[in-house]
């Protein structure tokens, strides 16, 4: 996902000085530049993180600086603009209705930053605009720090554009406890979500209309990419159908999104396990069972890592001895097939040995480093951990069951919350507690230091 970036130029504090014969502008603006900040300049980082070499590398568009004067100045901003830019002791002397106006917008601010991803003056800027509340703003310290930060950006990005569709019952036994998953002002205000609404009836009459010629072409082409077994083969056009309807009704509803309340469907053969597995491919989050939580916090750990994701139940596939040696278990029927081991040839199976529906299956790799996490049904905390693949199982009811390894598996066992959890490889625990602070929303982390693959 690219960002787009607006730097913003305000007159700054050298800028000032030079104005005036004072001192400052005599010994510390014209004056001999200090000898280690030279030898700063010139170290050479191990990755080149400067704003051109980013660009360059297609992660972030830059638009044209914007010289800033006055609060009318900032209309010329894009609409589409993702983050603002402010350079060294830009905005120190800057007047506060300019701050105001720019804080309205309600997107995050970066200081400017070097080559090796640290902003030198951004702890400055902290201050002068910690009095307004809303602000999101990052100063960097570091590549690492960096990358969180452009992925906690990224995250919020995914997540505050969503416009999901809905299909079948609201709510869904899933967020049943909860009034905040029906609040559609509350959805709205703060995640900026508006949520299309369709009925069973009318995702299968979609369905039911496909072309069967389109729906043999796809279904020609799933057989020679997967293993099917269970009889899948007998009914594959009709999976194909469903997966050309739901992006037909994507498309209709101009979604992005999709969550669908499946346990009222009238027929098991209408899951849409496999298809959700492949709209996540195609970087459309997709989450079962009208659970809107697990939605937003799929697309948000999306856009943080750039990467697909999976979700499923917590520990309910977990054994007494999986817990008691601090092995945790996700299972569901989806995940996106480019998850799996390079050497799994991916399988297509029923849906919970009833000979009906078709759920995808693919070992994962061992000893990767996953992030789990779950939003709060009542969407204003997240918690996240960490921990290692250490199998997968094809365990039918769901189909596909993870265990991980984490330090303290019966703690989050206890502490965990949200009826799914989503997960994908490496490590974005830092970016998801950036975007908690971008959302205003409360951090939990399970603290652990995991080593790659031991």
């Amino acid at each position: 996902m690219k960002l787009k970036a607006q730097p913003l130029l305000f007159e700054s504090m050298y800028e000032l000085w030079l104005k005036k014969p004072v001192m400052a502008a005599e010994a510390w603006v014209r004056g001999t530049r200090k000898p280690r900040e030279v030898i700063r300049e010139n170290e050479t980082p191990p990755e080149d993180l400067s704003l051109p070499a980013l660009e360059k590398r297609g992660m972030i568009e830059v638009a044209p600086p914007l010289k800033v004067q006055s609060a009318e100045d900032l209309k010329k901003i894009p609409a589409d603009v993702d983050f603002f830019i402010i350079g060294e002791t830009g905005d120190l002397f800057v007047p506060d209705e300019i701050l105001e106006k720019l804080s309205s917008f309600g997107k995050p601010i970066m200081a400017e930053w070097d080559a090796w991803g640290y902003s030198w003056f951004g702890r400055l800027s902290k201050f002068r605009l910690e009095k307004f509340f809303e602000q999101k703003y990052f100063y960097t310290a570091g590549a690492e720090d960096l990358k969180a930060s452009l992925g906690a950006v990224r995250a919020w990005k995914k997540l505050t554009s969503l416009r999901p569709l809905y299909v079948g019952e609201f709510p869904s036994h899933s967020v049943v406890t909860s009034n905040k998953c029906f609040d559609f002002d509350y959805l709205r205000k703060k995640f900026g979500i508006e949520i299309s609404f369709i009925s069973n009836e009318e995702y299968i009459k979609t369905v039911e209309n496909i072309p069967e010629a389109e729906a043999r072409k796809l279904a020609g082409e799933w057989k020679e990419k997967y293993e099917i077994l269970d009889g899948r083969e007998n009914n594959l056009t009709l999976y194909a159908r469903i997966y050309l309807g739901i992006h037909k009704l994507l498309q209709e509803y101009k979604a992005n999104a999709l969550t669908m309340d499946c346990a009222w469907l009238p027929d098991v053969e209408y899951v849409p396990c496999f298809t959700f597995s492949q709209l996540i491919e195609e970087e459309i989050m997709a989450a079962c069972e009208g659970d809107l939580p697990a939605l937003l916090m799929g697309a948000a750990l999306m856009g943080a890592s750039e990467e697909p994701v999976l979700m499923g139940n917590l520990d309910a596939n977990a054994t007494h001895k999986d817990l008691e040696n601090n092995i945790i278990t996700i299972n569901h029927d989806l995940v996106p097939l480019s998850l799996g081991h390079p050497t799994c040839r991916p399988k297509l199976r029923d849906f919970h040995a009833t000979g009906k529906g078709l759920t995808p299956y693919v070992e994962l790799k061992n000893n990767e480093l996953v992030t789990i996490a779950g939003m709060h049904w009542d969407l204003d905390k997240m918690l996240v951990t960490k921990g290692l693949i250490r199998w997968t199982e094809d365990t039918t009811h769901c189909r596909i069951t993870i265990g991980i390894e984490v330090k303290k598996a019966k703690q989050l066992h206890k502490l965990s919350f949200g009826h799914h959890q989503v997960m994908t490889y490496g490590d974005h625990t830092q970016a998801l507690q950036g975007l908690a602070q971008l959302l205003g929303l409360q951090y939990l982390e399970i603290n652990q230091e995991w080593t790659h693959g031991k």
